[in-house]
């Protein structure tokens, strides 16, 4: 009901502590969660206890809002448009050596309107969403560098592993123009282009954006492509080998029992909790391993009708819903992370034998479909 999603966005609240505070008026998340987070590492420093952080920002995110001396910080940088972008991502990542120098684009979205064919008033407002968008990870980025300036000033920084991740993969949601709290946003903020990435603006970047940010993969968040899961990850510390790009597969099931590892600790093998899935990352920071997981490790994903499993670089996938297994396109990520291929008629074996493992997995995992019911 579209009433009640808009109740949830017409007063955001924040709590610490348990206790519900204010965000003060004309505050800017990233700079206040930052300050939170240091004044709580320093209000314990000198008892010289090791010390968790998670920093859980909400930028980049919609709405696309920026402190005024960012809203004009990437003018200009995107007006080639998103189709040009889309290409260039892919071309830069191969000089970068990131993926391989054979991956190809997926095919175009044929849902999403060619750079080409918008107006020259409609290419202005597309690119300010990107111009936006790059300015609210340049503004994260300031801030996370004030996380690591604060360690490095008290002596902390040499003893402390940083993980920065995303939690998915580029977000293609437009809840301005279509979903449910719409007419909400559209009756309370502004798209116009003057107002756009100020506080009474609430825009996404849309698919068209997310796409081109996740080549060279396919699509983006809520798919379950490898647009809509992989995401980056960058970890520094102690005894991690600097400088490396690994390609291993690895998923943030991993995060817990490498931060266990760290600490000494052993996961409870009582059967009072359920298993844990993941396997610890610190054999590959260290350089003791060269993956984290042998190539029988399997993991899958089941989400409103889109799915997937994984099994080293095989796996299987559908796109759109409803969830059919006839849907499932086999792909080979080690040479094709765009999933261009289909190879379920050139290697029927692979595919029947992921298909009968995603049968088992996703019970053992209790993932109910249609057909269960």
């Amino acid at each position: 009901n579209s009433s009640a999603a808009s109740d949830v966005y017409k007063r955001q609240v924040y709590r610490m502590d348990g206790k519900e505070v204010e965000c003060p008026d004309g505050g800017y998340t990233t700079e206040l969660f930052t300050d939170r987070l240091i004044e709580f590492i320093d209000a314990d420093r000198e008892a010289g206890s090791p010390f968790f952080a998670y920093a859980a920002y909400t930028a980049p995110h919609w709405p696309l809002q920026v402190p005024d001396d960012y809203l004009d910080l990437y003018a200009g940088q995107y007006d080639q448009g998103y189709d040009r972008l889309r290409a260039e991502r892919l071309d830069s990542l191969k000089i970068a050596g990131i993926i391989p120098r054979e991956a190809e684009l997926p095919p175009r979205n044929d849902a999403i309107a060619p750079w080409d064919s918008l107006s020259a008033d409609e290419q202005r407002k597309e690119s300010r969403k990107m111009e936006l968008y790059a300015a609210m990870v340049e503004n994260l980025d300031h801030h996370v560098g004030r996380l690591v300036q604060y360690l490095k000033a008290n002596e902390l920084y040499e003893n402390t592993l940083i993980v920065f991740m995303s939690d998915n993969g580029a977000a293609g949601e437009d809840y301005y123009y279509y979903g449910p709290i719409t007419q909400y946003l559209q009756s309370h903020y502004s798209d116009r282009y003057e107002d756009m990435g100020r506080a009474g603006s609430w825009i996404s970047y849309g698919p068209q954006w997310a796409e081109a940010g996740s080549a060279p993969f396919s699509r983006y968040k809520t798919y379950a492509t490898e647009g809509g899961i992989v995401t980056p990850m960058l970890i520094a510390g102690p005894g991690v080998v600097e400088g490396i790009t690994h390609r291993s597969y690895a998923t943030v099931m991993d995060l817990a029992p490498t931060f266990l590892a760290l600490a000494d600790q052993a996961y409870p093998s009582d059967g009072s909790v359920n298993p844990i899935l993941g396997e610890s990352l610190l054999p590959v920071l260290t350089g003791d391993a060269s993956a984290a997981h042998s190539e029988d490790y399997v993991s899958t994903l089941y989400y409103e009708g889109r799915a997937f499993i994984r099994q080293g670089h095989w796996k299987l996938v559908n796109v759109e819903p409803p969830f059919s297994e006839s849907a499932f396109r086999l792909h080979d990520l080690s040479v094709d992370p765009g999933e261009t291929v289909d190879l379920r008629a050139s290697n029927p074996q692979k595919h029947q034998q992921l298909l009968e493992l995603w049968r088992k997995t996703r019970r053992e995992q209790g993932i109910l479909l249609p057909v269960d019911l």
